[in-house]
């Protein structure tokens, strides 16, 4: 009960105040009152911010109510940041196959852009649906490599050719092959190095490859 009557006493107070400076300021700006001519006169004179002011001035003046003289939560109400539901729909169904929240975010990012959920706001969606955590089936979905057509799941490897294996070369080569998982389809190109830009222009090339000969 204390407290409620303090607060009832602040709220009283700063309404009052507030009332108060708006008299004081339309009288300024009716050009009526007796000591300031100017605005800045009248900020500088009760000690209050110009830009503070107005806002809570403009804001009644739009409402006529006096709750919107009183200062306001700060951040978006409540569930006006909530994904929509179909994007939420989404990222559940991701889950259910085992996907953590940076796998979501990765698969959903190019399809819908800038809308993606943020890590945390994909983990706020796995709490509130109590999948924030690996249950059994999950973790069982997570272990299956789910691959419905070619070129949804691929295997990259590099391997160390010996100098005797090619005929007339006295250089160290590697192999590097990429594999389709669904069909088994292969393609392996030699190259001089491992480094990663060499192993990544030739796993594109093999990708290439395998998409322009079998559609993949």
């Amino acid at each position: 009960m204390r407290n409620n009557s303090q607060d009832c006493t602040l709220e009283r107070n700063y309404l009052e105040k507030y009332r108060f400076l708006i008299k004081e300021y339309e009288q300024v700006k009716n050009k009526t009152h007796p000591l300031y001519k100017k605005a800045m006169d009248f900020y500088t004179a009760n000690d209050t911010c110009r830009k503070s002011f107005l806002k809570y001035y403009n804001r009644y003046k739009q409402s006529g109510k006096s709750r919107d003289l009183l200062p306001q939560k700060r951040g978006p109400k409540y569930k006006t940041r909530r994904p929509l539901p179909f994007i939420e729909q989404k990222v559940i169904e991701l889950r259910e196959k085992g996907n953590n929240k940076y796998e979501i975010v990765s698969i959903l990012n190019p399809k819908l852009g800038k809308h993606t959920p943020s890590y945390s706001g994909v983990y706020n969606i796995l709490k509130r649906h109590k999948i924030n955590r690996l249950t059994p089936k999950i973790k069982k979905n997570h272990q299956k490599i789910i691959k419905e057509r070619m070129g949804q799941l691929g295997h990259i490897d590099c391997h160390y050719l010996s100098k005797s294996i090619i005929r007339g070369e006295n250089k160290k080569l590697y192999l590097v092959c990429v594999i389709d998982d669904y069909s088994r389809i292969a393609w392996a190109e030699l190259v001089p190095d491992i480094t990663s830009l060499t192993v990544m222009f030739a796993s594109l090339k093999c990708l290439n490859i395998l998409s322009s000969h079998y559609e993949i």
